[in-house]
């Protein structure tokens, strides 16, 4: 019987919200937990646009290996970063109940006109791709780092605006004045969907993380991820 499951998650303030909400969960059945922090590759390299990584998983890697060598027994992602190929011996065994999938943009004020030429950033190409075909006459200027860093990088540079997955703002109750919600541009494959990994051979806690998983959400985002 499992009595106490070691959580591994990222030590982004978002990070720790996702692994606190699967900790809540796994409270409720009755199980302790113990939350444990570790620093990804796209952490500790905030300048490096993703793409420029030339690998997947620069957020989840550190995790996977976590996982494989036992030091946790789950890691809590936000599924939109996690590969659709896993590492060997490990799978997904519960989603969350999915947040709002749509990207917004935070503005510095409320009289910007979006047909006027702006500077917005992002270090997404998805985003970037389809905000440039929307409005051509803009500039995007690359942006990396957590929520917080990215709203104080916003705040502090001669930028007009600047995207962001709504479901992260939403669950750190950041409340920006001046936003517009995406709602023409595709998200991320899974955005706004929490995670869980664990080790295919752990059974007993795979019925557990089975147990506490958001059947509709699992199968939505199972469908966006193949």
């Amino acid at each position: 019987m499992i009595t106490k499951i070691r959580i591994g998650t990222r030590d982004s303030e978002l990070a720790i919200w996702q692994a606190n909400y699967a900790k809540k969960k796994l409270l409720s059945l009755g199980i302790s937990c113990q939350i444990i922090k570790l620093k990804s590759e796209g952490d500790l390299n905030q300048i490096t646009p993703l793409y420029d990584f030339g690998v997947s998983g620069v957020f989840t890697k550190i995790l996977d290996q976590a996982l494989l060598n036992n030091k946790i027994d789950i890691a809590v992602h936000s599924l939109k970063d996690v590969p659709v190929n896993l590492a060997k011996g490990l799978e997904i065994n519960c989603v969350f109940e999915r947040a709002d999938p749509y990207d917004i943009v935070i503005l510095k004020n409320e009289n910007i006109d979006l047909s006027d030429p702006l500077t917005i950033a992002t270090s997404s190409i998805r985003r970037k791709t389809q905000w440039l075909n929307k409005y051509p006459n803009h500039k995007i200027v690359p942006l990396r780092g957590n929520v917080g860093t990215r709203i104080n990088k916003l705040n502090k540079n001669n930028w007009d605006g600047a995207i962001f997955a709504k479901a992260g703002l939403d669950r750190l109750s950041i409340k920006p004045k001046n936003y517009s919600v995406l709602n023409w541009m595709i998200p991320s494959a899974a955005q706004g969907a929490v995670a869980i990994a664990s080790k295919k051979d752990n059974l007993d806690l795979n019925k557990i993380l089975n147990s506490i998983s958001c059947k509709k959400t699992f199968h939505c985002v199972q469908q966006e991820r193949n």
